[in-house]
């Protein structure tokens, strides 16, 4: 229910406020994120100069392969903020993307899906949602939500209709 999921934003608002250090706070964003948009994975990417750097990932399927304890250990890497990479593309336009499949974009998106992390991990992306972290109107990183699950864990499209909320989320994290 949306209403029950703006209450819950502006009780995690208030809980993200109190956090002061950046790591933290930017990992339970994530975390939050997923939890609203019920997404298996995610990562945000912050804006450094004309690049977005990968810095924060979370990924369910991919933890349970751990052992306990064990966390997932990723490389950082750069994105360039122009329209070849869906990040690069959300980034430089400041628009939330909603992409039911990455793996078939068609020839009509500018932006293309890079699929060698997925072949890397032995993990695949389906759905996507990737929204600008923007503040004071200046896009100042990258949320992007990976495979919503529904209620019998398959991967489905994420819902439009959550589109706003997370929007709204996102803009309250930055």
């Amino acid at each position: 229910n949306n209403q029950q999921k703006l209450t819950e934003i502006i009780n995690l608002s208030q809980k993200l406020a109190r956090i002061k250090d950046v790591d933290i706070l930017l990992e339970r964003i994530l975390k939050e994120a997923r939890n609203l948009s019920n997404a298996d994975a995610g990562s945000i990417y912050v804006k450094e100069k004309d690049k977005l750097e990968f810095s924060y990932t979370q990924n369910d399927i991919l933890q349970k392969r751990l052992s306990p304890g064990e966390k997932l250990l990723f490389s950082t890497f750069s994105i360039s903020i122009n329209h070849q990479s869906i990040s690069g593309y959300v980034a430089s336009t400041g628009d939330i993307l909603n992409i039911p499949n990455v793996y078939n974009l068609g020839n009509r998106a500018p932006y293309s899906f890079n699929k060698k992390i997925d072949d890397k991990l032995k993990y695949t992306t389906k759905s996507m949602l990737c929204v600008p972290l923007t503040h004071r109107d200046k896009v100042i990183g990258v949320l992007q939500l990976i495979n919503a699950i529904d209620d019998s864990t398959g991967i489905v499209p994420f819902p439009v209709e959550e589109e706003p909320i997370i929007m709204h989320f996102a803009n309250i994290a930055a």
